[in-house]
């Protein structure tokens, strides 16, 4: 299904598969979408483990993609493989799930994670380019694909939503934030988390674990802002927007060794890259919450909305027709 204004002459069609729901999976990619849907169509892949509509979408796409100079999967997997059809020069961002290998808690989930894999790495041989969220990232495809064109972009943040708020910096109780769409998504590791903060209670008693799920974009900041410290605990990840934000609002964070965390960590006295052992998790979380407060929010104006999309056109330039 394409959203489109038959009167525009967009030349740019984005391809993905998040249904606009608040709180879902997609907000990064509407957020974005905001800022560039004067130049961009966007064309939802509804219900892709259907059979009947993957090939429904796949001849759709190669159909309607001619009327464009780029289509760009904004996901790999499923996405991506349709995506790497069309008509036009083929662009591909992996955010994660869909490049790294995620654990499978059953059968089911492990041949789906196998399969996404495999149709990942079958659209980065047919694509012209890839975006990719992070340096680690970049690093591991050049590896397996060295004749890839690669840009990193990391997913960027509407920066002026997140501003620190002084009067809620100091609390009686600490607030560790934890936060994902869904507490069952193994990547996550909740389990994890709730063992960090059990041990860093044996230390500080003043503390909670404070999760934050399905909170509309709106409310996140001051969400965020009502908290201390966020602990990441997954097994992977691209970029965590949720790191960018906690870091505009002067907010450390605790975090398993994922993306390119650890050198961000390295240039602040407060965040901290860990093992995925709990108790060194719990004793981060310890040293973070009883650091001085310090400048973080210089760390991600790097990220903002305008820098990332000037990049994003540097290379939708390098393909578009005069």
């Amino acid at each position: 299904m394409t959203e489109k204004n038959p009167n525009d002459d967009r030349r740019i069609l984005w391809t993905h598969n998040f249904p606009k729901i608040p709180g879902g999976g997609g907000v990064w990619m509407y957020n974005q979408y905001e800022f560039v849907k004067d130049k961009v169509d966007l064309y939802y892949m509804n219900d892709l483990r259907n059979p009947i509509w993957f090939i429904l979408h796949l001849f759709r796409l190669r159909r309607i993609s001619k009327k464009y100079d780029i289509v760009h999967a904004q996901y790999g997997s499923a996405v991506g493989f349709l995506t790497s059809f069309a008509k036009a020069i083929r662009i591909v961002s992996l955010k994660g799930s869909d490049w790294y290998k995620a654990p499978g808690r059953s059968i089911f989930d492990r041949l789906r994670i196998f399969l996404g894999s495999t149709l990942t790495k079958f659209a980065l041989l047919r694509s012209n380019h890839v975006i990719v969220m992070s340096d680690a990232m970049r690093s591991m495809v050049v590896k397996k694909f060295p004749e890839t064109r690669i840009t990193t972009i990391v997913d960027p943040i509407d920066i002026k939503n997140f501003v620190a708020t002084p009067e809620n910096r100091q609390r009686p109780v600490k607030r560790v934030l934890f936060a994902s769409s869904t507490l069952h998504n193994p990547i996550k590791r909740f389990s994890l988390a709730k063992k960090a903060v059990s041990h860093l209670q044996k230390r500080m008693e003043n503390v909670e674990l404070v999760v934050m799920t399905k909170v509309p974009y709106d409310k996140v900041s001051e969400f965020m802002n009502a908290t201390d410290v966020l602990l990441l605990t997954s097994t992977h990840e691209g970029w965590p927007n949720v790191v960018k934000e906690m870091l505009a609002l002067d907010k450390p964070f605790v975090s398993t060794d994922v993306s390119d965390l650890a050198a961000v960590a390295s240039k602040t006295n407060s965040c901290y890259v860990c093992t995925d052992d709990f108790k060194e998790l719990g004793d981060a979380l310890f040293k973070s919450l009883n650091a001085p407060k310090e400048d973080l929010r210089y760390l991600v104006e790097a990220y903002s909305m305008e820098s990332a999309l000037s990049t994003l056109y540097k290379v939708y330039d390098q393909y578009s027709r005069p």
